[in-house]
């Protein structure tokens, strides 16, 4: 635990800390003087069962040295993987984190003597105060030996490295394919008892483990674990995000910053280009028209989003920071077997970072195919992205509540419907929840903040490029007459089939870039209460998004992509009548 703030700390580069076990399956790359230092995502064991380990072991076949952070408050625990790395012949250096916390909760590490057990270097480390950095830093400039205790093993030929070998040994698919040859039947049992008795021999003389935690944070733990602790968890969570998000941000601070700058920013923008262009040419018009890069486009980013993600990445950040997110999975583990998945799939969707292409990555982290594919459509067809989340909440709560708590509704109504299709059409069985409960704490104003920032510059960065350009594009299909073209043909429809006018048809051209910009469009279509609740389930619901259909075609193969896309249109549409007809008056 802490292994990315040990990096952040080494490198300089913030790598994302969370109080969640099993949140990336990526790797962040950073330099410590002239070398490079690869975060990798936390394993516990060298193998490829998973997603996290594949990639770890990729990074590991190419490393000079090994830096293994270990937890001090669960040594025995995270000496399983020390011993398996020096079975594999790495040279390695052992940093011993949270030793701030070892202390504080009357725990003890003899580092000196696990130096002798092991013979790699051991260092005493907090990721969070700094503790032992300087110490770390001035290793990784030395030469990094392999242990005395790597126990050579016999394998194949053809396998010339000893991690390949033990591997091997260990009855690792790849590696049986590429030998040719089948190590003795039960190897892998036999090593893995051996390597787990060997670690905690060493942690019997090394390790005095930690009190319970006790007070208000092992009180409140414990009873978030429990169905009326989760249940008034859950509401109180939905409830802030209402009030917060949808009445004070977007109620208050979206409606000042709107008429700001509609009042004081656009027309001195509009008087500054109108210099420099004819106020009836083409390129003004792309700036300053109804849908201009400036005039609607600026407006919405800066006025209207930003405030919103803003406040959703802050409320994220903080669940995910405070030890909440493990707990909600855990919570929610018995719902998501009935719908062939884990508890574990939360965490991808709630930590998409934003939006639902990034969740679609995320699945990454889940056990087996079978998982990953209910997911994704799982996804695809019913969780906005947080952003939009994000928008969607503001748009309703100035509607009222009722028609927030419908939209809410819908969506899990269709969530469960989806997967339990998913699940009884799919063979096999999900794979028993195993995750690490980490300390319920309050969440570091630091983190949050940290984490909130790099979010909103990612976004800005990626996305606020994108819609502008969305701007341009609406603006232009206006000025070159195709935008009402279109409204003439599409509006009817949508007129007769979802109850929605023409107006809204470019709310819907801004969702084919990303979901979340045609919920912001449907702010400026003047639609009724109903129409606004018609609209935000057909935007939630359809998924023809390029960042979203990019990811799913990549993650999922064209088949599965393709039937995920077609099937979202025809759920989008058809829930879409059904909303405007059955919703509320």
């Amino acid at each position: 635990m802490g292994k990315s703030m040990i990096f952040t700390q080494l490198s300089s580069r913030y790598a994302e800390v969370s109080n969640c076990p099993g949140t990336t399956v990526d790797m962040l790359e950073g330099r410590v003087g002239g070398d490079r230092l690869l975060d990798t995502p936390g394993i516990y064991g060298l193998s490829r069962f998973s997603e996290e380990e594949r990639v770890a072991l990729k990074a590991l076949q190419a490393a000079d040295f090994v830096v293994q952070v270990v937890d001090g408050t669960h040594l025995p625990r995270d000496l399983f993987l020390t011993w398996h790395l020096i079975d594999a012949g790495l040279p390695l250096i052992v940093a011993v984190n949270m030793m701030d916390e070892v202390r504080r909760r009357g725990a003890f590490v003899d580092t000196a003597r696990l130096e002798e057990l092991l013979d790699v270097p051991v260092v005493p480390v907090s990721g969070l105060t700094g503790e032992g950095i300087k110490v770390l830093k001035a290793l990784l400039g030395q030469s990094v030996r392999q242990s005395e205790q790597f126990r050579r093993m016999d394998g194949p030929a053809s396998l010339a490295s000893p991690l390949d070998v033990l591997l091997w040994t260990e009855e690792d698919a790849e590696l049986l394919k590429q030998a040719g040859a089948s190590p003795i039947q039960g190897s892998r049992t036999a090593r893995y008892r051996d390597r787990r008795r060997l670690a905690d021999q060493t942690a019997s003389e090394v390790f005095l483990p930690p009190r319970r935690p006790d007070g208000m944070g092992r009180t409140v733990g414990d009873w978030l674990l429990t169905p009326l602790g989760a249940t008034a968890a859950g509401i109180f969570v939905l409830l802030l995000a209402y009030y917060g998000i949808g009445v004070v941000v977007a109620g208050q601070v979206v409606s000042f910053l709107e008429q700001f700058m509609t009042r004081a920013v656009v027309p001195l923008l509009a008087g500054a280009v109108a210099h420099v262009l004819p106020v009836h040419s083409i390129g003004y018009r792309l700036l300053m028209g109804p849908y201009g890069l400036i005039s609607a486009g600026l407006i919405d980013v800066l006025a209207l989003l930003l405030p919103l993600i803003v406040a959703c990445y802050l409320l994220l950040a903080a669940l995910e920071d405070s030890g909440c997110l493990p707990r909600l999975a855990t919570m929610l583990d018995r719902f998501f077997w009935r719908l062939g998945l884990n508890g574990r799939a939360v965490i991808p969707w709630v930590l998409g970072s934003g939006w639902t292409a990034m969740a679609a990555r995320s699945t990454r982290k889940l056990s087996s195919e079978r998982e990953r594919t209910i997911a994704t459509v799982v996804s695809a067809w019913t969780i906005p992205g947080s952003t939009q989340l994000g928008v969607i909440t503001g748009l309703l709560a100035g509607l009222g509540w009722r028609y927030a708590m419908t939209y809410a509704l819908i969506m899990v109504g269709l969530f469960i419907a989806a997967g339990t299709l998913l699940e009884q059409t799919r063979p096999g069985r999900p794979r028993p929840l195993l995750l690490e409960l980490p300390p319920l704490r309050w969440p570091s104003p630091m983190n949050v903040i940290e984490k909130t920032r790099m979010k909103v510059s990612r976004f800005l960065g990626g996305s606020g490029p994108l819609f502008l350009l969305g701007s341009g594009i609406v603006e232009m299909m206006q000025v070159t007459g195709v935008l009402p073209w279109l409204t003439a043909k599409a509006g009817p429809f949508m007129e007769a089939w979802l109850g929605i006018p023409g107006s809204a048809v470019p709310a819907f051209i801004l969702g084919l870039v990303r979901r979340d910009f045609g919920a912001v469009g449907l702010y400026a279509s003047g639609l009724d209460a109903r129409q606004v609740l018609t609209g935000v389930v057909t935007l939630t619901l359809s998924v023809p998004c390029i960042a979203f259909t990019r990811a799913i075609f990549k993650e999922r193969g064209a088949r599965h992509g393709t039937a995920a896309w077609l099937g979202s249109i025809a759920l989008a549409l058809v829930m879409g009548a059904l909303t405007a007809r059955l919703g509320l008056v």
